[in-house]
């Protein structure tokens, strides 16, 4: 069954730009994992230090392999000072 996966990331308005280049590189990566059916971040146009990240995998074994994939580390190590808040997830199912 697919997954979902709805994340929300806050930055540090002074690290924002970083954080949407370092997201383009991960969007990039992320797209090309066996597993993955979408990945696509998404800026608020009200709020541009907010990110919303709206990604879809054929599996719940695709997303345990995109959180242990060697990009996704070193992205999770990165980022965690650039945050103004932790990020939310939801982790989705379609209902049909």
């Amino acid at each position: 069954m697919s997954v979902f996966i709805f994340a929300t990331l806050q930055c540090q308005p002074e690290t924002t730009a970083a954080v949407c280049a370092a997201m383009r590189d991960m969007q990039q990566a992320s797209r090309q994992e066996p597993g993955c059916l979408q990945y696509q971040v998404l800026q608020a146009t009200d709020q541009p230090h907010v990110l919303h990240v709206f990604e879809a995998y054929q599996d719940m074994a695709a997303v345990e392999a995109h959180r242990a994939a060697a990009h996704y580390l070193a992205y999770r190590e990165w980022v965690a000072d650039k945050l103004a808040a932790p990020v939310e997830i939801k982790l989705l199912q379609p209902l049909d």
